[in-house]
Protein backbone atom coordinates (compact mmCIF):
# COMPACT_ATOMS: atom_id res chain seq x y z
CA UNK A 1 0.00 0.00 0.00
CA UNK A 2 1.64 3.66 -1.07
CA UNK A 3 1.40 6.73 1.05
CA UNK A 4 -0.67 8.07 -1.75
CA UNK A 5 -3.80 6.94 -0.51
CA UNK A 6 -3.53 8.82 2.85
CA UNK A 7 -4.10 11.73 3.35
CA UNK A 8 -4.12 14.56 6.33
CA UNK A 9 -3.60 17.53 7.56
CA UNK A 10 -2.92 19.21 11.92
CA UNK A 11 -3.89 21.43 13.92
CA UNK A 12 -2.20 22.69 17.12
CA UNK A 13 -2.88 25.31 19.34
CA UNK A 14 0.16 27.89 20.22
CA UNK A 15 2.16 27.23 23.43
CA UNK A 16 1.82 28.36 26.46
CA UNK A 17 4.29 28.52 29.65
CA UNK A 18 2.26 25.81 31.31
CA UNK A 19 0.85 23.99 28.40
CA UNK A 20 2.27 22.72 25.37
CA UNK A 21 1.32 20.13 22.28
CA UNK A 22 2.05 19.08 18.95
CA UNK A 23 0.97 16.54 16.14
CA UNK A 24 3.42 14.52 14.66
CA UNK A 25 3.97 12.30 11.47
CA UNK A 26 6.20 10.18 10.19
CA UNK A 27 5.40 7.94 7.42
CA UNK A 28 1.95 5.91 8.43
CA UNK A 29 3.12 6.71 12.25
CA UNK A 30 0.41 9.39 13.44
CA UNK A 31 0.34 11.39 16.86
CA UNK A 32 -0.74 13.94 19.02
CA UNK A 33 0.80 14.82 22.56
CA UNK A 34 0.05 17.74 24.99
CA UNK A 35 2.04 18.15 28.10
CA UNK A 36 0.90 20.29 31.07
CA UNK A 37 2.76 21.22 33.97
CA UNK A 38 4.68 24.60 35.45
CA UNK A 39 8.27 23.04 33.87
CA UNK A 40 9.07 24.76 31.24
CA UNK A 41 8.76 28.07 33.39
CA UNK A 42 11.18 26.40 36.27
CA UNK A 43 13.88 25.08 34.32
CA UNK A 44 14.15 27.38 30.89
CA UNK A 45 13.50 26.10 27.25
CA UNK A 46 16.65 23.25 27.46
CA UNK A 47 14.46 21.38 29.86
CA UNK A 48 10.84 23.06 29.03
CA UNK A 49 7.70 21.05 27.80
CA UNK A 50 9.01 21.81 24.15
CA UNK A 51 12.10 19.89 24.55
CA UNK A 52 10.45 17.07 26.51
CA UNK A 53 7.69 16.50 24.28
CA UNK A 54 10.21 16.54 20.95
CA UNK A 55 12.22 13.88 22.99
CA UNK A 56 9.21 11.69 23.33
CA UNK A 57 8.24 11.83 19.59
CA UNK A 58 11.58 10.94 18.71
CA UNK A 59 12.03 8.48 21.15
CA UNK A 60 8.50 6.89 19.74
CA UNK A 61 10.30 7.45 16.63
CA UNK A 62 13.10 5.40 17.06
CA UNK A 63 11.15 2.63 18.89
CA UNK A 64 8.39 2.10 16.12
CA UNK A 65 10.86 1.97 13.08
CA UNK A 66 13.21 -0.62 14.75
CA UNK A 67 10.29 -3.23 15.51
CA UNK A 68 10.73 -6.00 13.10
CA UNK A 69 7.23 -6.60 13.17
CA UNK A 70 4.84 -4.47 13.34
CA UNK A 71 1.24 -6.04 15.11
CA UNK A 72 -0.56 -4.47 18.01
CA UNK A 73 1.59 -6.41 20.68
CA UNK A 74 4.33 -4.82 19.53
CA UNK A 75 3.39 -1.37 18.52
CA UNK A 76 1.56 -1.02 22.09
CA UNK A 77 5.28 -2.49 23.35
CA UNK A 78 6.82 0.52 21.61
CA UNK A 79 4.26 3.49 22.92
CA UNK A 80 4.65 1.94 26.37
CA UNK A 81 8.57 2.07 26.27
CA UNK A 82 7.86 5.83 25.12
CA UNK A 83 5.54 6.57 28.09
CA UNK A 84 8.52 6.00 30.02
CA UNK A 85 9.58 9.14 29.12
CA UNK A 86 6.92 11.71 30.51
CA UNK A 87 7.80 13.03 33.88
CA UNK A 88 5.80 12.23 36.36
CA UNK A 89 4.66 15.64 37.63
CA UNK A 90 3.79 16.87 34.29
CA UNK A 91 0.46 16.08 33.02
CA UNK A 92 -0.13 14.24 29.18
CA UNK A 93 -2.55 13.12 26.33
CA UNK A 94 -0.97 10.74 23.96
CA UNK A 95 -2.66 9.07 21.01
CA UNK A 96 -1.31 7.53 18.74
CA UNK A 97 -2.34 5.66 14.78
CA UNK A 98 -0.20 3.54 13.00
CA UNK A 99 -1.96 1.82 9.66
CA UNK A 100 -0.14 -0.94 8.30
CA UNK A 101 -1.33 -2.50 5.00
CA UNK A 102 -5.38 -1.95 4.99
CA UNK A 103 -4.96 -2.02 9.49
CA UNK A 104 -5.69 1.16 11.87
CA UNK A 105 -3.81 0.32 15.14
CA UNK A 106 -5.00 3.01 17.48
CA UNK A 107 -3.83 3.66 21.18
CA UNK A 108 -4.54 6.41 24.03
CA UNK A 109 -3.11 7.18 26.95
CA UNK A 110 -4.58 9.38 29.90
CA UNK A 111 -7.64 11.45 28.49
CA UNK A 112 -7.56 11.76 24.78
CA UNK A 113 -10.13 10.32 21.97
CA UNK A 114 -9.95 8.51 18.51
CA UNK A 115 -13.24 9.08 16.54
CA UNK A 116 -13.82 7.78 13.02
CA UNK A 117 -16.30 8.66 10.31
CA UNK A 118 -17.38 5.92 7.88
CA UNK A 119 -20.03 6.81 5.29
CA UNK A 120 -22.11 8.73 7.20
CA UNK A 121 -21.35 8.05 10.71
CA UNK A 122 -19.08 9.09 13.65
CA UNK A 123 -18.01 6.66 16.05
CA UNK A 124 -16.04 7.22 19.15
CA UNK A 125 -13.35 4.27 19.07
CA UNK A 126 -11.40 4.96 22.27
CA UNK A 127 -11.90 7.61 24.50
CA UNK A 128 -9.69 7.82 27.55
CA UNK A 129 -9.81 8.32 30.91
CA UNK A 130 -7.60 11.35 33.30
CA UNK A 131 -4.99 9.56 35.25
CA UNK A 132 -5.21 6.20 33.75
CA UNK A 133 -1.83 4.84 33.26
CA UNK A 134 -3.29 2.23 31.54
CA UNK A 135 -2.44 2.37 27.38
CA UNK A 136 -6.03 1.47 25.89
CA UNK A 137 -5.81 -0.12 22.07
CA UNK A 138 -7.84 -1.09 19.10
CA UNK A 139 -7.41 -2.49 15.18
CA UNK A 140 -9.24 -2.90 12.62
CA UNK A 141 -9.60 -2.74 9.00
CA UNK A 142 -9.90 0.38 7.39
CA UNK A 143 -13.06 1.23 4.43
CA UNK A 144 -12.49 3.14 1.43
CA UNK A 145 -12.75 7.51 2.99
CA UNK A 146 -12.64 6.46 6.50
CA UNK A 147 -11.47 9.46 8.37
CA UNK A 148 -9.44 9.14 11.45
CA UNK A 149 -9.87 11.85 14.11
CA UNK A 150 -7.06 11.70 17.24
CA UNK A 151 -7.72 14.17 19.70
CA UNK A 152 -5.73 15.56 23.15
CA UNK A 153 -7.92 15.76 25.94
CA UNK A 154 -8.04 19.75 25.62
CA UNK A 155 -9.18 19.18 21.70
CA UNK A 156 -12.18 17.53 22.93
CA UNK A 157 -13.07 19.80 25.54
CA UNK A 158 -12.93 22.44 22.73
CA UNK A 159 -14.59 21.12 20.11
CA UNK A 160 -17.55 19.45 21.01
CA UNK A 161 -18.35 16.06 18.79
CA UNK A 162 -21.76 17.50 16.98
CA UNK A 163 -18.93 20.61 15.94
CA UNK A 164 -16.41 17.87 14.89
CA UNK A 165 -19.41 15.51 12.96
CA UNK A 166 -21.06 18.84 11.23
CA UNK A 167 -17.32 19.78 10.10
CA UNK A 168 -16.51 16.70 8.32
CA UNK A 169 -19.02 15.99 6.02
CA UNK A 170 -17.53 16.17 2.26
CA UNK A 171 -14.96 17.84 3.42
CA UNK A 172 -10.86 17.01 2.73
CA UNK A 173 -8.76 16.73 5.81
CA UNK A 174 -6.77 20.50 5.11
CA UNK A 175 -10.45 22.21 4.63
CA UNK A 176 -11.43 20.28 7.75
CA UNK A 177 -8.27 21.71 9.48
CA UNK A 178 -9.20 24.97 8.22
CA UNK A 179 -12.83 25.04 9.45
CA UNK A 180 -11.73 23.80 13.21
CA UNK A 181 -8.66 25.57 13.85
CA UNK A 182 -10.12 28.65 14.87
CA UNK A 183 -11.97 27.42 17.63
CA UNK A 184 -8.55 26.03 18.73
CA UNK A 185 -6.70 29.43 18.55
CA UNK A 186 -9.26 31.90 20.40
CA UNK A 187 -9.46 29.49 23.60
CA UNK A 188 -5.59 29.93 23.92
CA UNK A 189 -5.03 26.83 24.95
CA UNK A 190 -2.03 25.03 24.95
CA UNK A 191 -2.61 21.85 24.84
CA UNK A 192 -5.33 21.36 22.23
CA UNK A 193 -3.91 19.47 18.79
CA UNK A 194 -5.47 16.95 16.64
CA UNK A 195 -4.60 15.04 13.36
CA UNK A 196 -6.94 14.26 10.45
CA UNK A 197 -6.45 11.14 8.59
CA UNK A 198 -7.87 10.37 5.37
CA UNK A 199 -7.90 6.18 3.80
CA UNK A 200 -8.39 5.59 0.15
CA UNK A 201 -8.75 1.99 -0.72
CA UNK A 202 -6.42 1.21 -3.78
CA UNK A 203 -8.72 -0.32 -6.95
CA UNK A 204 -7.58 -3.94 -8.37
CA UNK A 205 -7.40 -4.09 -11.89
CA UNK A 206 -8.27 -7.70 -12.47
CA UNK A 207 -11.90 -7.62 -11.40
CA UNK A 208 -11.92 -12.34 -11.59
CA UNK A 209 -9.13 -12.08 -9.23
CA UNK A 210 -10.30 -9.23 -6.57
CA UNK A 211 -10.17 -9.79 -2.88
CA UNK A 212 -12.98 -9.51 -1.23
CA UNK A 213 -13.33 -6.79 1.19
CA UNK A 214 -12.94 -7.06 4.80
CA UNK A 215 -15.20 -5.35 7.02
CA UNK A 216 -14.57 -3.54 9.74
CA UNK A 217 -15.37 -4.77 13.14
CA UNK A 218 -18.04 -2.68 14.50
CA UNK A 219 -20.93 -2.54 17.92
CA UNK A 220 -23.28 -0.50 17.77
CA UNK A 221 -24.84 0.48 21.24
CA UNK A 222 -28.18 2.01 21.56
CA UNK A 223 -28.17 5.09 19.02
CA UNK A 224 -24.31 5.66 19.14
CA UNK A 225 -22.54 3.45 16.69
CA UNK A 226 -19.30 2.64 17.98
CA UNK A 227 -16.34 0.72 16.80
CA UNK A 228 -15.76 -2.03 19.44
CA UNK A 229 -12.41 -2.14 21.07
CA UNK A 230 -10.86 -5.59 20.54
CA UNK A 231 -8.59 -7.16 23.10
CA UNK A 232 -5.11 -8.64 22.05
CA UNK A 233 -6.38 -12.37 21.46
CA UNK A 234 -9.76 -11.27 19.48
CA UNK A 235 -7.77 -8.97 17.27
CA UNK A 236 -5.01 -12.26 16.52
CA UNK A 237 -7.46 -14.60 15.63
CA UNK A 238 -9.64 -12.32 13.62
CA UNK A 239 -6.32 -11.34 11.61
CA UNK A 240 -5.09 -14.40 11.35
CA UNK A 241 -8.67 -15.37 9.68
CA UNK A 242 -9.49 -12.56 8.03
CA UNK A 243 -5.62 -12.07 6.01
CA UNK A 244 -5.12 -15.97 5.16
CA UNK A 245 -8.41 -16.11 2.56
CA UNK A 246 -7.38 -13.43 0.38
CA UNK A 247 -3.44 -14.92 0.48
CA UNK A 248 -4.50 -18.17 -0.73
CA UNK A 249 -7.00 -16.58 -3.15
CA UNK A 250 -3.70 -14.70 -4.48
CA UNK A 251 -1.65 -17.77 -4.43
CA UNK A 252 -4.22 -19.69 -7.10
CA UNK A 253 -3.98 -16.93 -9.16
CA UNK A 254 0.13 -17.13 -9.09
CA UNK A 255 -0.27 -20.78 -9.63
CA UNK A 256 -2.96 -20.86 -12.43
CA UNK A 257 -0.56 -17.85 -13.71
CA UNK A 258 2.27 -20.10 -14.02
CA UNK A 259 0.52 -23.11 -15.63
CA UNK A 260 -0.13 -20.96 -18.25
CA UNK A 261 3.53 -19.86 -18.39
CA UNK A 262 4.43 -23.66 -18.66
CA UNK A 263 2.52 -23.93 -21.88
CA UNK A 264 4.45 -21.98 -24.79
CA UNK A 265 3.51 -25.07 -27.40
CA UNK A 266 -0.53 -23.87 -26.82
CA UNK A 267 -2.76 -21.85 -29.21
CA UNK A 268 -3.22 -18.92 -27.89
CA UNK A 269 -5.08 -16.33 -29.10
CA UNK A 270 -3.09 -12.63 -29.76
CA UNK A 271 -5.77 -11.39 -27.03
CA UNK A 272 -5.04 -13.71 -24.42
CA UNK A 273 -1.28 -13.24 -25.16
CA UNK A 274 -1.57 -9.75 -24.51
CA UNK A 275 -3.52 -10.21 -20.87
CA UNK A 276 -0.53 -12.67 -20.02
CA UNK A 277 1.94 -10.40 -20.84
CA UNK A 278 0.55 -7.81 -18.40
CA UNK A 279 -0.14 -10.21 -15.96
CA UNK A 280 3.72 -11.20 -16.00
CA UNK A 281 4.92 -7.89 -15.83
CA UNK A 282 2.43 -6.58 -13.09
CA UNK A 283 3.87 -9.75 -11.48
CA UNK A 284 7.61 -8.29 -12.05
CA UNK A 285 6.65 -5.41 -10.50
CA UNK A 286 4.63 -6.99 -7.94
CA UNK A 287 7.78 -9.30 -6.68
CA UNK A 288 10.21 -6.07 -6.87
CA UNK A 289 7.72 -3.47 -5.09
CA UNK A 290 7.71 -5.99 -1.72
CA UNK A 291 11.53 -6.20 -2.18
CA UNK A 292 11.60 -2.72 -2.37
CA UNK A 293 9.69 -2.65 0.84
CA UNK A 294 11.39 -4.80 2.74
CA UNK A 295 14.80 -2.86 1.56
CA UNK A 296 13.40 0.11 2.76
CA UNK A 297 12.36 -1.20 6.06
CA UNK A 298 15.56 -2.10 6.95
CA UNK A 299 17.28 0.61 5.61
CA UNK A 300 15.07 2.79 8.37
CA UNK A 301 15.63 0.03 11.39
CA UNK A 302 19.84 0.34 10.36
CA UNK A 303 19.50 3.93 10.17
CA UNK A 304 17.54 4.43 13.26
CA UNK A 305 19.61 1.97 15.18
CA UNK A 306 23.18 3.88 13.65
CA UNK A 307 21.20 7.22 14.83
CA UNK A 308 20.72 5.72 18.68
CA UNK A 309 24.52 4.55 19.18
CA UNK A 310 27.12 6.73 16.72
CA UNK A 311 25.58 10.25 17.97
CA UNK A 312 26.13 9.71 21.63
CA UNK A 313 29.82 8.17 21.06
CA UNK A 314 30.80 10.99 18.77
CA UNK A 315 29.62 13.40 21.39
CA UNK A 316 32.01 11.95 23.84
CA UNK A 317 34.80 11.42 21.61
CA UNK A 318 34.62 15.26 21.20
CA UNK A 319 34.51 16.59 24.91
CA UNK A 320 37.26 13.80 25.51
CA UNK A 321 39.44 15.82 22.64
CA UNK A 322 38.73 19.04 24.39
CA UNK A 323 39.66 17.80 28.23
CA UNK A 324 42.96 15.90 26.72
CA UNK A 325 44.75 19.29 27.76
CA UNK A 326 42.83 20.47 30.97
CA UNK A 327 42.04 16.57 32.86
CA UNK A 328 43.58 13.38 31.45
CA UNK A 329 41.79 11.54 33.84
CA UNK A 330 38.41 13.17 32.70
CA UNK A 331 39.32 12.82 29.21
CA UNK A 332 39.86 9.06 29.39
CA UNK A 333 36.37 8.41 31.35
CA UNK A 334 34.54 10.18 27.82
CA UNK A 335 36.90 8.12 25.46
CA UNK A 336 35.53 5.24 27.47
CA UNK A 337 32.17 6.01 27.04
CA UNK A 338 32.35 6.48 23.82
CA UNK A 339 34.26 3.38 23.11
CA UNK A 340 31.73 1.26 24.84
CA UNK A 341 28.73 2.48 23.04
CA UNK A 342 30.59 1.92 19.63
CA UNK A 343 31.49 -1.39 20.93
CA UNK A 344 27.97 -2.45 20.92
CA UNK A 345 26.71 -0.54 18.16
CA UNK A 346 28.94 -3.15 16.01
CA UNK A 347 26.96 -6.33 17.59
CA UNK A 348 24.04 -4.22 15.86
CA UNK A 349 24.78 -2.55 12.78
CA UNK A 350 24.69 -5.16 9.56
CA UNK A 351 28.64 -6.40 8.58
CA UNK A 352 29.84 -4.22 5.51
CA UNK A 353 27.59 -1.79 5.51
CA UNK A 354 28.13 1.82 5.43
CA UNK A 355 27.13 2.29 9.01
CA UNK A 356 29.70 0.06 10.59
CA UNK A 357 31.96 1.72 8.19
CA UNK A 358 31.66 5.22 10.31
CA UNK A 359 31.35 3.67 13.70
CA UNK A 360 34.35 1.32 12.83
CA UNK A 361 36.31 4.93 11.57
CA UNK A 362 35.42 6.73 14.93
CA UNK A 363 36.27 3.31 17.08
CA UNK A 364 40.08 3.74 15.52
CA UNK A 365 39.68 7.11 16.84
CA UNK A 366 38.69 6.79 20.36
CA UNK A 367 41.15 3.71 20.65
CA UNK A 368 44.12 5.72 19.45
CA UNK A 369 43.02 9.01 21.63
CA UNK A 370 43.08 5.86 24.91
CA UNK A 371 46.30 5.07 23.92
CA UNK A 372 47.66 8.38 23.86
CA UNK A 373 46.12 9.35 27.25
CA UNK A 374 46.65 6.23 28.92
CA UNK A 375 50.54 6.91 30.58
CA UNK A 376 51.25 3.36 30.45
CA UNK A 377 54.84 2.46 30.29
CA UNK A 378 56.08 -0.79 31.09
CA UNK A 379 59.16 0.27 32.59
CA UNK A 380 62.45 -1.83 32.86
CA UNK A 381 62.97 -1.87 36.27
CA UNK A 382 66.59 -1.85 37.17
CA UNK A 383 68.35 -3.40 40.09
CA UNK A 384 70.20 -0.69 42.23
CA UNK A 385 72.81 -0.69 45.46
CA UNK A 386 70.20 -1.25 48.95
CA UNK A 387 72.15 2.67 49.83
CA UNK A 388 70.16 4.40 47.28
CA UNK A 389 66.80 4.23 49.62
CA UNK A 390 67.66 4.57 53.12
CA UNK A 391 64.08 3.55 54.38
CA UNK A 392 63.76 0.31 52.04
CA UNK A 393 67.51 -0.36 53.09
CA UNK A 394 66.63 -0.18 56.55
CA UNK A 395 63.32 -2.16 56.59
CA UNK A 396 64.88 -5.26 54.33
CA UNK A 397 67.32 -5.80 57.53
CA UNK A 398 64.64 -4.97 60.14
CA UNK A 399 61.22 -6.68 61.48
CA UNK A 400 57.88 -4.30 61.64
CA UNK A 401 55.11 -4.05 59.36
CA UNK A 402 54.98 0.23 58.57
CA UNK A 403 58.00 2.01 58.28
CA UNK A 404 58.35 5.86 57.45
CA UNK A 405 61.23 8.48 56.61
CA UNK A 406 61.55 11.99 58.37
CA UNK A 407 64.01 13.91 59.16
CA UNK A 408 66.73 11.61 58.62
CA UNK A 409 64.55 9.17 61.17
CA UNK A 410 63.15 5.78 60.65
CA UNK A 411 60.17 5.12 62.32
CA UNK A 412 58.82 2.05 62.47
CA UNK A 413 55.90 -0.49 63.90
CA UNK A 414 56.56 -3.50 65.79
CA UNK A 415 55.15 -5.92 68.48
CA UNK A 416 56.35 -3.45 71.04
CA UNK A 417 54.95 -0.17 69.79
CA UNK A 418 56.04 2.76 67.56
CA UNK A 419 59.58 3.03 67.14
CA UNK A 420 62.11 5.23 65.96
CA UNK A 421 66.18 4.88 64.22
CA UNK A 422 68.64 6.96 63.37
CA UNK A 423 70.16 4.63 61.28
CA UNK A 424 72.46 3.04 64.27
CA UNK A 425 70.13 2.89 67.44
CA UNK A 426 66.62 2.30 67.70
CA UNK A 427 64.00 2.72 70.67
CA UNK A 428 60.50 2.39 71.44
CA UNK A 429 58.79 6.30 71.77
CA UNK A 430 55.15 4.91 71.90
CA UNK A 431 54.44 1.77 73.67
CA UNK A 432 52.07 -0.39 72.48
CA UNK A 433 49.56 -1.05 75.77
CA UNK A 434 46.78 -2.36 74.15
CA UNK A 435 46.41 1.55 72.30
CA UNK A 436 45.70 -0.76 69.39
CA UNK A 437 44.91 -4.42 68.11
CA UNK A 438 45.60 -4.53 64.01
CA UNK A 439 47.92 -2.06 62.77
CA UNK A 440 47.08 -0.76 59.34
CA UNK A 441 49.02 2.29 58.50
CA UNK A 442 51.83 4.98 60.10
CA UNK A 443 52.53 8.43 58.87
CA UNK A 444 54.14 11.56 60.48
CA UNK A 445 52.84 14.94 59.93
CA UNK A 446 54.82 17.52 61.67
CA UNK A 447 56.38 15.88 64.35
CA UNK A 448 52.51 14.03 65.11
CA UNK A 449 52.29 10.34 64.88
CA UNK A 450 49.31 8.84 63.01
CA UNK A 451 48.53 5.13 63.71
CA UNK A 452 45.68 3.35 61.84
CA UNK A 453 43.79 1.07 63.61
CA UNK A 454 41.48 -1.85 61.63
CA UNK A 455 39.48 -2.01 64.80
CA UNK A 456 39.39 1.63 66.76
CA UNK A 457 40.52 4.09 63.96
CA UNK A 458 42.82 6.60 63.44
CA UNK A 459 45.39 7.17 67.09
CA UNK A 460 46.92 10.37 67.35
CA UNK A 461 50.06 10.69 69.20
CA UNK A 462 51.24 14.69 69.72
CA UNK A 463 54.80 15.14 69.17
CA UNK A 464 57.39 15.10 72.50
CA UNK A 465 54.37 13.95 74.63
CA UNK A 466 52.66 11.87 72.39
CA UNK A 467 49.67 12.06 74.47
CA UNK A 468 46.85 10.22 72.89
CA UNK A 469 43.50 10.91 71.32
CA UNK A 470 41.05 9.71 68.28
CA UNK A 471 41.75 11.52 65.19
CA UNK A 472 37.84 11.02 64.05
CA UNK A 473 36.13 12.99 66.61
CA UNK A 474 32.38 10.93 66.01
CA UNK A 475 32.13 7.35 64.77
CA UNK A 476 34.92 5.91 63.07
CA UNK A 477 34.48 4.25 59.41
CA UNK A 478 34.75 1.40 58.99
CA UNK A 479 39.05 0.53 58.14
CA UNK A 480 39.28 -3.63 58.41
CA UNK A 481 40.32 -3.56 54.92
CA UNK A 482 42.95 -0.36 55.38
CA UNK A 483 46.37 -1.34 53.81
CA UNK A 484 48.32 1.93 53.71
CA UNK A 485 47.41 5.57 54.95
CA UNK A 486 49.84 9.11 54.21
CA UNK A 487 49.35 12.62 54.74
CA UNK A 488 49.90 15.74 53.21
CA UNK A 489 47.11 17.63 55.69
CA UNK A 490 44.51 15.22 54.71
CA UNK A 491 44.81 11.32 55.82
CA UNK A 492 44.48 9.29 52.50
CA UNK A 493 43.45 5.85 53.38
CA UNK A 494 44.29 3.43 51.23
CA UNK A 495 41.82 -0.48 51.16
CA UNK A 496 42.60 -3.82 49.97
CA UNK A 497 39.52 -4.11 47.60
CA UNK A 498 40.71 -0.90 45.70
CA UNK A 499 39.13 1.95 47.24
CA UNK A 500 40.72 5.53 48.51
CA UNK A 501 38.86 7.33 51.25
CA UNK A 502 40.34 11.25 52.14
CA UNK A 503 39.30 12.60 54.99
CA UNK A 504 40.12 16.54 56.37
CA UNK A 505 39.74 17.62 59.56
CA UNK A 506 38.29 14.00 60.66
CA UNK A 507 35.59 14.85 57.85
CA UNK A 508 35.27 12.90 55.16
CA UNK A 509 36.16 14.58 51.73
CA UNK A 510 34.47 13.75 48.57
CA UNK A 511 37.18 11.70 46.39
CA UNK A 512 37.00 9.74 43.11
CA UNK A 513 39.07 8.15 41.11
CA UNK A 514 38.14 8.94 37.30
CA UNK A 515 39.44 7.61 33.78
CA UNK A 516 41.71 4.85 35.44
CA UNK A 517 40.38 1.94 32.67
CA UNK A 518 41.49 -1.13 35.47
CA UNK A 519 40.76 -1.02 38.47
CA UNK A 520 43.35 -1.74 41.38
CA UNK A 521 43.25 -5.10 42.36
CA UNK A 522 44.97 -5.89 45.90
CA UNK A 523 47.15 -2.82 46.48
CA UNK A 524 49.05 -2.24 49.47
CA UNK A 525 50.65 0.71 49.91
CA UNK A 526 49.81 4.66 49.37
CA UNK A 527 52.49 7.88 49.13
CA UNK A 528 52.11 11.45 49.37
CA UNK A 529 53.14 14.33 50.93
CA UNK A 530 52.65 18.13 52.02
CA UNK A 531 55.58 18.66 48.62
CA UNK A 532 54.23 16.08 46.34
CA UNK A 533 51.87 16.76 43.31
CA UNK A 534 50.60 13.21 43.30
CA UNK A 535 49.82 10.28 44.66
CA UNK A 536 51.32 6.88 44.20
CA UNK A 537 49.88 3.95 44.83
CA UNK A 538 51.88 0.64 44.66
CA UNK A 539 48.94 -1.67 42.95
CA UNK A 540 51.00 -5.52 43.43
CA UNK A 541 47.62 -7.46 41.53
CA UNK A 542 48.17 -5.79 38.14
CA UNK A 543 52.02 -5.09 38.76
CA UNK A 544 52.05 -1.58 38.59
CA UNK A 545 52.46 1.42 40.20
CA UNK A 546 49.92 3.72 39.75
CA UNK A 547 50.08 8.24 39.71
CA UNK A 548 47.12 9.76 40.42
CA UNK A 549 46.35 13.44 40.64
CA UNK A 550 44.97 15.07 43.88
CA UNK A 551 42.01 15.52 42.65
CA UNK A 552 41.77 11.71 41.40
CA UNK A 553 42.14 12.05 38.22
CA UNK A 554 44.29 8.98 36.82
CA UNK A 555 47.93 10.49 34.90
CA UNK A 556 49.98 7.46 34.57
CA UNK A 557 51.37 3.94 35.70
CA UNK A 558 54.48 1.81 35.90
CA UNK A 559 54.09 -1.67 35.05
CA UNK A 560 57.04 -4.05 35.95
CA UNK A 561 57.20 -7.58 37.30
CA UNK A 562 59.32 -7.21 40.23
CA UNK A 563 56.19 -4.88 41.65
CA UNK A 564 54.07 -8.44 41.65
CA UNK A 565 56.12 -9.47 44.90
CA UNK A 566 56.93 -5.71 46.45
CA UNK A 567 57.23 -5.37 49.80
CA UNK A 568 57.33 -1.44 49.98
CA UNK A 569 58.23 1.40 47.44
CA UNK A 570 59.77 4.69 48.19
CA UNK A 571 58.94 7.65 46.07
CA UNK A 572 61.46 10.82 45.18
CA UNK A 573 59.36 13.36 43.03
CA UNK A 574 61.87 16.17 42.57
CA UNK A 575 64.61 13.10 41.43
CA UNK A 576 61.60 11.70 38.76
CA UNK A 577 62.75 8.00 40.96
CA UNK A 578 60.97 5.80 42.30
CA UNK A 579 62.62 2.98 44.52
CA UNK A 580 61.33 -0.30 44.96
CA UNK A 581 62.09 -2.98 47.89
CA UNK A 582 60.95 -6.48 46.14
CA UNK A 583 62.05 -10.20 46.88
CA UNK A 584 65.06 -9.06 49.34
CA UNK A 585 66.47 -6.54 46.97
CA UNK A 586 66.38 -2.73 45.78
CA UNK A 587 64.94 -1.26 41.94
CA UNK A 588 64.76 1.89 40.66
CA UNK A 589 61.85 3.17 38.06
CA UNK A 590 62.75 6.44 36.31
CA UNK A 591 59.35 9.23 36.20
CA UNK A 592 58.29 10.46 33.01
Amino acid sequence: MSEKNISFSNIVSTPTLSSWAQAYNAGKLFAVLSLKGELAEATGDDQGLGAIGKKILNNLEQEFFTLETKDLRAIKSAIEITAQKIPENIESSFVVSAIVNNIAYLFVLNKGRVNLKREDKLGTIIDGEKDDDKLKASSGFLKDNDIIILQTDQFTDLVSEDRLSSSLDHQKPEEISEILAPYIHEAEEGGAAAVIIEYKEEKETFEEDKIKETEYVEDVVGDKEEIKEQTLAEEAEEQKEEIEIPYRQKSSYFSNLKEKVKMPRLRIAHSKKIYLTIAVIILIVLVTSIFLAYKNQQDAKVKATFAQYYSPAEKKYEEGQALIDLNQGLARDSFLSSQKTLNEAKTKLPKGSGQEKQVLELLAKVESALQETSGIETSNAKEVSLNESTLLSFEKNHSGSYFFEAERNIYYIDDKGVNVSDGTTSKTIITNNSDWDTPGGLSLYFGNIYVLDKKDGILKFVSESYDKSQYFSGTSPNLEKASSIAIDGSIWILFSDGTISKFTKGTADSFNVSGLETKLLNPTRIYTNLDSNNVYILDNGNSRIVVLGKDGGYKAQYQSGVLKQAKDFDVKETLKQIFVLSGGKLYQIDLK
